[in-house]
């Protein structure tokens, strides 16, 4: 177990401050990370991360002023009653989120996958507070929390953007978050921000399911034909991958008991190196392929899935599993070609 408190020179600080900090900087980080694998120009999101912390930060130093306030000369003020991680927790989630709506609708926007992005965040978080009150104060409740949240964290990690449609796993986070406290920790308060966040989660799935009837998506016909042409290209990629694994020379029989030549094993690395590209791009290709069929599964192909738009038909045809409008998927590339750059 660890201490409370952990000694730096001569200050003493909270190791459960120091969890909620490594918490908070992989916060940053998740968000960053999926919002640049996502498409998203990631000065704008950052410039969204620092509305997020500096307004929940804002208001919780002001709350937590008002609750001392509160404590000394209102000592039996309601609010004193509920529990003040609670409060705080359920504050800071709230207000976070806020500042979403505003630049969602400037920037033109997906909410939805911005708000997965952030529940994704925030697990991480959780899972440091967690494990730090588990650690130091041997609360074993918060050990099963913490293994909880691993598993939905990877469930979610691996699942989103393929068959969880967008602005769902916020809403899975939310009545995540309320059934653990309904179950594991019933804090007071718990009967009045359990249902809320539910309500949230609910309300949040209604919306999503809402937006994407409303879209006028491609005809059937359309997407019937798009399907078939994704589904041969996905067997044929499946039979490219089959071949590629069989000419991979370092993957030949006898490889390991023959005596080969220096220039037998230059050919041989060099033959390894364009496998091994050629084997890549092919993941890279798959991967889009199976994303394009499960927008056609959910009923959205055809709306890019980073700023919601409509792809043109044009760019269907010629490249079908394409999830993105032709502006986004410029976006991207410009980003990813600046990361090799670096």
């Amino acid at each position: 177990m660890l201490p409370e408190n952990i000694n730096f020179g001569f200050r003493s600080v909270s190791t459960m401050l120091i969890a909620a900090i490594v918490g908070f900087v992989c916060w940053c980080f998740v968000l960053w990370f999926e919002a640049k694998k996502d498409g998203f120009n990631v000065l704008k999101f950052f410039d969204l991360i620092f509305s997020s912390v500096f307004l929940a930060g804002t208001v919780f130093y002001l709350l937590l002023k008002l609750v001392n306030w509160y404590v000394i000369f209102r000592p039996y003020n309601p609010i004193l009653r509920l529990d003040r991680e609670l409060l705080f927790g359920f504050i800071i989630l709230v207000l976070s989120i806020v500042p979403i709506f505003f630049y969602t609708k400037k920037w033109k926007w997906s909410a939805f996958r911005i708000l997965d992005i952030y529940s994704l965040g925030f697990s991480i978080i959780l899972m440091f507070l967690s494990a730090g009150k588990f650690l130091v104060f041997g609360q074993k409740e918060y050990l099963v929390l913490l293994l909880l949240l691993l598993t939905l964290y990877f469930f979610v990690f691996r699942y989103r953007g393929y068959r969880l449609m967008s602005g769902m796993i916020f809403s899975f986070f939310l009545i995540f978050l309320a059934l653990v406290e309904f179950v594991l920790f019933r804090k007071p308060g718990y009967l009045i921000f359990c249902p809320i966040l539910v309500t949230i989660g609910m309300i949040n799935l209604y919306l999503r399911g809402k937006k994407t009837m409303s879209k006028t998506l491609v005809p059937d016909n359309f997407v019937a034909k798009i399907k078939q042409r994704l589904i041969k290209k996905e067997r044929s990629l499946d039979k490219t991958q089959q071949q590629l694994i069989r000419e991979d020379p370092y993957l030949q029989q006898g490889r390991d008991t023959d005596n080969s030549e220096v220039m037998d094993e230059v050919t041989e690395d060099t033959g390894k190196t364009i496998t091994d590209a050629r084997m890549g791009i092919l993941k890279k290709i798959r991967i889009q392929v199976k994303r394009a069929l499960a927008a056609i599964k959910l009923g959205k192909y055809g709306v890019c899935e980073v700023c919601g738009k409509p792809i043109d038909r044009a760019r269907l045809v010629a490249y079908p599993e394409a999830t993105t409008c032709i502006d986004c998927a410029t976006d991207i590339s410009q980003a990813e070609e600046v990361k090799e750059e670096e």
